[in-house]
């Protein structure tokens, strides 16, 4: 069966590194998506990096930054993709809202390719959100926890 590739989220990066995974405490995980990523099993939008660069996240952006080729220029495809989310899930991106405005692109990307999305949002009923979206339209959503059970990971 073929290894999983994972669509990471802004959400999931960010509360990874400063709420739940913190590099200094959990060094392991990063060693593990660090892999990932090289085995070109962690991808995300080019959009994310942006995100990452512009919210609170120096530190992770300066990680992120040597890894650039994880990020994902989206094609005509996922730009079709992202269309079509933005015109049916009018709730997920507001107008002049710069944050989180990657969530299509993460989510047209994993449709696109099968991929599965990583986010750490909530609310799979609510498509105004990322697993509320991801659900509508078949995509497989996730958070990290259940990457680290997926994967069969032991940080400890």
């Amino acid at each position: 069966m073929p290894k999983k590739i994972y669509c990471i989220d802004t959400s999931a990066l960010i509360a990874a590194w400063y709420e739940r995974y913190k590099p200094n405490r959990f060094p392991k995980l990063w060693e593990q998506l660090d892999q990932l990523i090289t085995e070109g099993r962690l991808v995300s939008s080019t959009l994310v990096l942006r995100e990452c660069s512009k919210q609170r996240s120096e530190e992770l952006h300066g990680w992120l930054k040597p890894r650039e080729a994880m990020f994902i220029t989206p094609d005509e495809t996922v730009q079709g993709q992202v269309d079509h989310i933005v015109n049916t899930y009018t709730g997920l991106v507001s107008a002049g809202r710069e944050k989180f405005q990657a969530d299509p692109f993460v989510i047209a990307q994993a449709k696109v390719n099968s991929y599965t999305v990583i986010t750490e949002e909530t609310g799979i009923g609510s498509l105004a959100k990322i697993p509320g979206v991801c659900n509508a339209l078949k995509v497989e959503c996730i958070n990290l926890m259940q990457l680290i059970d997926e994967e069969d990971w032991v940080l400890g």
